[in-house]
Formats: structure tokens, C-alpha cells, sequence
């Protein structure tokens, strides 16, 4: 009901609706649309586990392995198809790609919701669908291009919407009295909903600004029409997308696509993230069988990590606030080193309530290694590429990320302990990259070189 009356609140007056596309109502409505959708249907793959839990508890004698493949196939077209649907937003649109990306979701659902305990190919299928459907979190990211002072703070705002999507396959799989299918149906239904207020809602190009050309016209004509009690002037229009006090920006900023990828800095941020990318997706993977291995018979403690996952969003504002203010290297830094603490948790003989604490920080890791990934290309990169940047960098990680099917056959294995320990040293070694990246914006801000980039 929220959203319905966000939308149909934009057609009270067309001349006005035409100025708000670039004034608070509509940057708040876009802002609101984008972080509900987000939660509620980006990332639900990562709620895998409470999924695999109702499997096995609706009597599956899938292995082990098949069912980490399944994981396995979301995650990867979770990463790998943000390319395919980045470059679509560029070319063709956020509106239409967006409810393309929501039509995925709605097709996975079903599947889901239809597929039986034992159907390996219907539930990968379904996983496939599912991951391809988080791709409407890298269409809407950019609505952060309309809050520019606070650019890294909507943006990992953004990212925490999609850690909160992790809850969703929890709260279906947990409704009293309904089954899967009801429950997964009437999911789908609902993402249906939301695809219906996308068409009407979200512009139809690439970006989420308009022509000031329109912006004239539209202060003509409400001048004309209600006789300048009404007149918008130049900081209504810009409120909270006005530039920074600052006045230069990083030189990424003004080259192509093509010659942005081709930068030292732009490599360093995917080798990175392809880097963290394998560990934190097997993490995922293999928490349930893990905490079985440690005791946990009746799943309780997987739903915790669930809840731990999604509750990580709510640091999701410090997080911004510190890439706005000290740069994204610092918190990228941060992010590294608490997602390698989790993996030595979870390579402990602790106690389940013990881990309970490697799984907060795992929560935290995730979502700043994330949210710093968008972050730093909006940030550092612009937005004009955005789609194609931020596709780029996910299409190498999917890639990379394959290596957690045999981490995770090495883990049911018997080799947990290893991989573990592994996992979390791989990350340690990223962390000069991060101390590089924090030095080269601390002289940036010496230098009064701004980090925002500009509307």
C-alpha cells in the first residue's frame, strides 16, 4: 500500500510531476521503490540455507553436494548475470530492465514453489532463475547518482537491502501451516506486484536525472500557470543533488567504459573482489552442513545465521558515512579483515553460541565488501558506465566464484578445517590493496580532490 501511494502520488499534477523528476518527491519516491524491491527480492539466494533446511525437513535424499550445487548455480548467476543485465540498463533502460530482472525472480519462485524434494534439475533451474533476478539491485543502485554529498551512503544502503533479501527464503520457509508452494507462490505474485509499480514508476533511460532542458520548461510553466506562487527555484530542484563544496573530481571520472576497465585502479578492485568472492559465497554454501558437523541437529542455529546476515544491513549507513568521509579504501579494508575473522570462527572447535559471533562478523564482512564494490565504482569511476563497470567486475567474480563447488566437496569431504583456515588467509592478503587504495584518497583529500562524482 506504501508503494501505491508513492506512485499514484506523482500524477496529482502533471506540471509538478515533471518538476519533482528532479526535485525531493521524486528522489525520495525512487529512493523508497528502490531500497523496498531490493530487500524484498535481490539477494534471497543467500537465504539458501533456511531453503536447504526445508528440503531436507520435506524428506530430500539429495547429497550433500547436489545440494551446494544448487546453491552454487544461484549464487553464480546472482554474480555472472549483474554483466549481462548492467549492459542491458545502459542500453536499453532501467524501467524495462528492471521488470525483466523481477520476471526472473517470479519464474524461479514458481519453480521453487512446483519443483519436487528430489528434482535436482527443477530446483537448479529454479536457483538459476532466482540468480539472475538479483540483478535488479545493480538497475536501481544508480538512484544513488541524486544524492550526491551522500552518494556512498545510499549506495551501501543499498547493498544492506540486499543482505535484508536474505531473510526471505527464512520467512517463507518458516509461515505456520503453509507449504511450500503456497508460500513460494504467493511470492511470486507479490514480485508481480512490484514489476506492475516498476513499469510506472522508474524512468525509462539509464539515468535517474532528466534534462535541465525539462527542468526550464517545467519552471516556465509553473510560473505561467500559478502566477510564481508556486515558482521552483534553483535550490528546490537541486536539494541533495547539488554539488560537494569541492571542486574537482577523480580523473576516472570523464574516460569510456572501455578505458576505465583498462586502469590499474579498476583492475586492483575486481582482482579484490574476485579474490573475496570465493570464500564468502562458500561460506554460505556450507554454513548449515557445517553447523550440523558442530551439533546443530534441528537447524536452529542456521536461522540465526540468516538473522545475523540480514541484521548486518543496519550498519549498512555507518558504513557510507565512513566511504564518504574517509574513502572507500578504509572501509574496504575493514570489510576484508572482518570476513577473514569469520572463517577462523568457523575453523574453531567453538561452541555453537560461539559462533554465533563468527557469523555477525561475517554478516558485517559481506556486506561491506559488497557495498564498497558499488561504492568505489559510483564513487570513483562515475556513473555514466555504472551498469557496464559494476557488470564487469560481478561477470569475473561469477567466474571465480566456480571454485566454491570444490571447496565446498572438499568441506563435506572432511577437509573443513583447512579450507576454512585457507579462506580466511586469502582475504588477509588482500588487505595492502586496501592500505594502497586508503593512501591514494587521503592525498586526494589533501589535495582538495573530490571523491563524490558529480550529478
Amino acid at each position: 500500500l506504501f508503494i501505491l501511494f508513492m506512485a499514484f502520488s506523482l500524477r496529482e499534477d502533471p506540471i509538478r510531476n515533471r518538476c519533482n523528476q528532479c526535485g525531493i518527491d521524486r528522489k525520495w519516491s525512487l529512493l523508497s521503490f528502490s531500497f523496498i524491491t531490493i530487500s524484498l527480492v535481490a539477494g534471497i539466494i543467500y537465504g539458501y540455507p533456511a531453503l536447504r533446511r526445508d528440503l531436507l525437513n520435506d524428506g530430500s535424499t539429495l547429497d550433500e553436494r547436489v545440494l551446494g550445487g544448487v546453491f552454487t548455480t544461484g549464487s553464480w548467476t546472482t554474480q555472472g548475470g549483474r554483466f549481462l543485465f548492467g549492459i542491458f540498463r545502459d542500453r536499453y533502460g532501467t524501467k524495462y530492465v528492471t521488470c525483466l530482472s523481477l520476471l526472473c525472480v517470479i519464474v524461479g519462485s514458481l519453480g521453487f514453489a512446483f519443483s519436487g524434494v528430489n528434482e535436482t534439475v527443477a530446483l537448479v533451474a529454479s536457483a538459476f532463475f532466482v540468480g539472475f533476478g538479483s540483478s535488479v539491485q545493480i538497475c536501481l543502485q544508480p538512484v544513488a547518482v541524486l544524492f550526491v554529498k551522500n552518494s556512498g551512503m545510499v549506495i551501501a544502503s543499498l547493498s544492506g537491502a540486499f543482505n535484508i533479501s536474505g531473510l526471505v527464503f527464512l520467512g517463507l520457509t518458516s509461515l505456520p501451516g503453509v507449504q511450500r508452494r503456497g508460500a513460494f507462490t504467493g511470492y511470486a505474485v507479490f514480485v508481480l506486484g512490484l514489476s506492475i509499480i516498476a513499469l510506472y514508476i522508474l524512468p525509462r533511460g539509464a539515468s535517474f536525472l532528466i534534462d535541465e532542458e525539462i527542468v526550464c520548461n517545467t519552471e516556465t510553466e509553473l510560473e505561467s500557470d500559478e502566477n510564481n506562487d508556486t515558482k521552483i527555484n534553483n535550490e528546490d530542484l537541486t536539494d541533495g543533488t547539488k554539488e560537494s563544496n569541492v571542486t574537482s573530481v577523480p580523473q576516472n571520472n570523464d574516460k569510456s567504459a572501455l578505458a576505465q576497465m583498462k586502469t590499474l585502479e579498476f583492475f586492483l578492485l575486481c582482482t579484490w573482489f574476485c579474490v573475496a568472492i570465493s570464500p564468502l559465497q562458500y561460506y554460505v554454501g556450507t554454513i548449515g552442513y557445517q553447523l550440523e558437523k558442530k551439533g546443530d541437529a534441528s537447524g536452529f542455529y542456521t536461522n540465526i545465521f540468516s538473522v545475523a546476515y540480514a541484521s548486518a544491513a543496519i550498519l549498512t549507513p555507518l558504513g557510507g558515512y565512513l566511504a564518504d568521509k574517509v574513502g572507500v579504501g578504509v572501509v574496504q579494508g575493514i570489510a576484508t579483515m572482518a570476513s577473514s575473522v569469520s572463517f577462523f570462527f568457523l575453523a574453531s572447535e567453538s561452541s555453537l553460541n560461539v559462533q554465533v559471533i563468527g557469523m555477525v562478523f561475517y554478516g558485517i564482512g559481506r556486506l561491506f565488501v559488497f557495498g564498497m564494490f558499488f561504492a568505489n565504482i559510483g564513487k570513483r569511476f562515475g556513473y555514466a558506465n555504472y551498469g557496464t563497470l559494476a557488470g564487469f567486475g560481478l561477470l569475473l567474480s561469477a567466474i571465480i566464484s566456480l571454485l566454491q563447488y570444490p571447496l565446498i566437496a572438499l568441506t563435506v569431504g572432511g577437509y573443513d578445517l583447512a579450507v576454512n583456515i585457507s579462506c580466511g588467509m586469502a582475504l588477509i592478503l588482500t588487505t595492502p590493496y586496501c592500505i594502497w587504495l586508503g593512501s591514494i584518497e587521503h592525498k586526494e583529500r589533501k589535495n582538495d580532490v573530490a571523491i563524490d562524482s558529480p550529478p
